[in-house]
């Protein structure tokens, strides 16, 4: 709506109305953000890089953008994540899973598992990272699936009250409880818990950092990944 009543001040007006130091709508050039290569994040470019001791930072500032590009691996992300975390035999334990070499680089079970979770992430609107962390762990397990996949709401959220467990093996009550932390953010496993492979198996613990690690970065560390078992 304009208060004048010929073209020459309408334009007057206009100009008048910005906001200082705005810019023009309009008239630009739609440029793709740069895609960054393993190349572009060699560590040894880093301005934290030292020769001797390699980074000089506990933490990797740009470990988001090299998950993306494949430039670190999952057990780099689950690490970093993991990092504050006041637990000797928890620690331990982590450390001995994302050492081994065969299969630190496979986050989903299986190519059925890895299916069902593009499927459903695809017909998410939006979805946020906790609910993609629920959604991985929920996709994980079989048992777990056939018991929730009908009750996500329309936000992305399981709608937990509705859920009956029944009887099931000890990995999914694990799993189930990892979702329920993950979706609330009320304390639901101990880090003594996870560091106790008595009561977690590996296969569950591997599940449940690589959940956590989701809930932080996202579907950067599904990237130029693979499934465990064929």
């Amino acid at each position: 709506m304009y208060f004048t009543n010929t073209p020459a001040l309408n334009s007057m007006e206009a100009i008048m109305k910005k906001l200082p130091y705005g810019t023009q709508k309009g008239g630009g050039r739609f440029r793709r953000l740069y895609q960054y290569t393993k190349k572009d994040c060699d560590c040894r470019l880093c301005l934290y890089y030292r020769k001797k001791n390699g980074c000089a930072l506990a933490l990797c500032p740009v470990l988001d953008i090299r998950l993306g590009c494949g430039a670190a691996t999952i057990g780099d992300a689950v690490k970093a994540v993991f990092k504050d975390a006041q637990n000797t035999a928890f620690q331990k334990r982590l450390s001995q899973i994302y050492h081994r070499k065969d299969d630190a680089e496979m986050i989903f079970q299986n190519n059925r598992h890895k299916q069902i979770f593009e499927a459903e992430r695809l017909s998410m609107r939006k979805p946020g990272k906790k609910t993609l962390a629920v959604l991985y762990l929920l996709t994980a397990d079989h048992t777990l699936w056939i018991k929730t996949k009908h009750l996500f709401t329309p936000n992305g959220k399981v709608d937990l009250k509705s859920v009956r467990l029944g009887n099931v093996s000890t990995d999914s009550y694990a799993l189930w409880k990892a979702v329920k932390e993950l979706q609330t953010g009320e304390k639901q496993i101990s880090l003594c818990e996870l560091a106790d492979n008595g009561i977690i198996s590996d296969n569950a613990f591997r599940l449940i950092v690589q959940a956590v690690t989701i809930a932080r970065y996202g579907t950067a560390i599904l990237n130029n990944t693979e499934v465990r078992y064929d």
